[in-house]
C-alpha cells in the first residue's frame, strides 16, 4: 500500500516528468541546479510535507552573525512567507524550509508551485552571501502582487 508521501512524490514526478522515489531516510532530494538541492520529506506525524533547502555554508565570524541577523529579520516578516530560515550548526549551513498539510497537495502542479519559490529564495540568498552580502537587497520572502506592490 502506498502512503501519502509516496503519493505526493508520484504526483510531483508526473508533473515534472521525473522518476521520484523515497530514499532510505524516508525523504526525496531533487537537485534543481548545481549545489542547490530541495529535499522533501513527511513530518513525524505523517500529516505534513516538509520542503527544505540547504543554502550555503557560512563560516564562523562577524559575517555569519550578520547573515543570521538578516535571516532572523526575514523570519519575522508577516505571512505569507515562502519559508523559515534555520541554521544547522553541525555543518555551519543556512537552511530554508516550509511545511504544508498533505490535504492541500492535491496535484503535482500545486506541489511544484510550492517548490519553486523556496528554490528561488534559496538561490537569491546563496548568490547574495557568495557576493559578500548578508542577504539579498530586498527580501524575496513576501510574494508581490501582479502590479509589483507588496501585499
Amino acid at each position: 500500500m502506498i502512503n501519502r508521501f509516496e503519493e505526493i512524490l508520484q504526483l510531483l514526478g508526473q508533473s515534472l516528468n521525473l522518476p521520484l522515489q523515497v530514499d532510505a531516510n524516508n525523504a526525496c532530494a531533487i537537485q534543481i541546479k548545481q549545489n542547490l538541492i530541495v529535499q522533501l520529506q513527511p513530518d513525524p506525524s505523517q500529516e505534513k510535507l516538509l520542503i527544505g533547502c540547504q543554502i550555503i555554508q557560512v563560516p564562523p565570524g562577524k559575517f555569519r552573525e550578520n547573515v543570521l541577523k538578516e535571516a532572523l529579520k526575514a523570519n519575522g516578516l508577516p505571512d505569507p512567507r515562502v519559508g523559515i530560515f534555520a541554521y544547522i550548526a553541525r555543518n555551519n549551513t543556512l537552511f530554508l524550509f516550509q511545511e504544508y498539510p498533505f490535504d492541500l497537495l492535491t496535484n503535482g502542479e500545486r506541489i511544484a508551485s510550492l517548490i519553486g519559490p523556496i528554490f528561488k529564495t534559496a538561490e537569491s540568498w546563496k548568490s547574495a552571501i557568495e557576493s559578500g552580502q548578508a542577504g539579498p537587497p530586498s527580501s524575496p520572502l513576501l510574494p508581490s502582487s501582479p502590479m509589483g506592490f507588496i501585499q
